[in-house]
């Protein structure tokens, strides 16, 4: 049996890699593939057996053949973590900066590239990792970090994975043969300058998601406060708005922030980008504009003026984070 999915485009948007998770609860056990690696509930994602076992994956993935890899899903690998074919345990997930922690110090920082991300099925929760699309001239992917299990010899720092149909094992020979293949098949110029056309192509997608979700967010928020004149919201406004179709909408697009948050994060330490997100996500978080809502009479109008100042921030957040981001890639062209 086949995974029952189109494996002929990458998957990127919630809905997409959804669609993954429901291929694999429904696939066989020997559905797994070069492209795919499903594993079950960790109790720990930040333990050393659980990151261990993801980097291992995101190392495998990312040392596959050029072709071989292109041919599902455009190159990109994942990563699944609480669910396997009939099984959906589903994966408690630590804070973003503790799992990429974990996973980084057996991955290092920048090549290989991945993200990680949370999302809901079935009422359970599932992580999902993304590995990008290896490329001729990319360097080999090492175990930056020796691992020790409970029982077994020791996994020496510099250890080679490469993914196999079914499985993630040390690299063979002809292997790591294709390996050096592959990095010797790109100039090293060639190679920075794709990896860098593409990191730069990879920010403009996250930030533009960014900006336009934040704004999104803050547009609605601002019709909340402007209906909400006269009209103090009790808990049953409440109950009924986060079911509405607005409702809805302002809750993905305050997702799509923190999400691509970790995507800006794992792609950059730029301060100037970083900074002016995180400091929208923080107010985005804090609710400081929904307090106008509760109150009435003088704190009311307070409240209100509070409130604008709050979105009028965000926004000024947004836009900081953009001109940063322009000047950042269109810099020495």
């Amino acid at each position: 049996m086949v995974l029952l999915i189109d494996t002929s485009r990458a998957l990127r948007t919630p809905d997409q890699v959804r669609s993954l998770i429901q291929a694999v609860f429904e696939a066989e056990p020997e559905d797994e593939s070069r492209s795919i690696e499903w594993k079950s509930a960790y109790g720990d994602l930040t333990s050393t057996e659980a990151s261990f076992a993801i980097s291992r994956a995101i190392l495998g993935l990312a040392n596959r053949p050029v072709t071989v890899a292109a041919a599902s899903f455009e190159g990109v690998g994942y990563v699944v973590v609480g669910v396997e074919p009939g099984s959906l345990e589903g994966q408690r997930v630590p804070d973003s900066a503790e799992l990429l922690n974990a996973i980084h110090r057996y991955t290092g920082h920048g090549w290989p590239y991945w993200d990680a991300r949370t999302l809901t099925f079935n009422d359970a929760t599932v992580l999902v990792v993304t590995v990008e699309p290896p490329r001729d001239g990319d360097r080999i992917a090492l175990l930056q970090k020796s691992y020790q299990a409970a029982k077994g010899p020791m996994v020496p720092e510099g250890t080679i994975f490469v993914r196999r149909p079914g499985a993630t094992e040390r690299a063979s020979r002809a292997e790591l043969e294709m390996l050096q293949d592959r990095l010797l098949s790109g100039s090293e110029a060639e190679g920075a300058a794709l990896r860098e056309a593409t990191r730069k192509s990879e920010l403009r997608e996250i930030v533009t998601d960014l900006v336009q979700a934040g704004n999104r967010w803050a547009d609605t928020m601002q019709i909340l406060v402007m209906s909400s004149t006269g009209h103090e919201w009790k808990q049953r406004d409440w109950i009924e708005w986060v079911d509405t179709d607005s409702g809805r909408e302002m809750t993905q697009n305050a997702q799509s922030v923190d999400r691509n948050i970790r995507k800006l994060r794992l792609h950059t330490g730029e301060d100037s980008l970083v900074l002016p997100a995180l400091e929208a996500q923080r107010r985005i978080r804090g609710g400081k504009a929904f307090a106008v809502l509760h109150s009435k009479g003088r704190d009311s109008q307070d409240d209100r003026v509070s409130a604008y100042q709050e979105i009028n921030a965000i926004k000024s957040d947004l836009v900081k984070l953009e001109l940063a981001a322009i000047k950042l890639l269109t810099a020495a062209k």
